[in-house]
């Protein structure tokens, strides 16, 4: 099967609200990006970007109001019948 991240990909636009005030969070990129000491420069494949078992992708949310971060798992949009 293969599964995309319609948020990577820029086919959604993020509007969640912050858990703790209620104000709009910005998008900080996916969680994967944020680990590892040198993982803003290795390439990934789809099995690194996305827990296909769990079909989502994590990204970091960032409320600069209260300033805090939360994970907003990412559901994988199944493109096997679309190819």
């Amino acid at each position: 099967m293969s599964y995309i991240c319609p948020l990577c990909n820029g086919l959604v636009v993020p509007e969640q609200a912050c858990p703790h005030c209620l104000q709009g969070l910005s998008e900080c990129g996916k969680l994967d990006d944020y680990t590892g000491p040198y993982s803003p420069y290795v390439i990934h494949t789809s099995s690194d970007t996305a827990d296909e078992a769990e079909n989502v992708c994590n990204h970091m949310m960032y409320c600069h109001h209260c300033q805090t971060s939360t994970l907003w798992p990412v559901n994988l949009w199944d493109m096997s019948g679309n190819l």
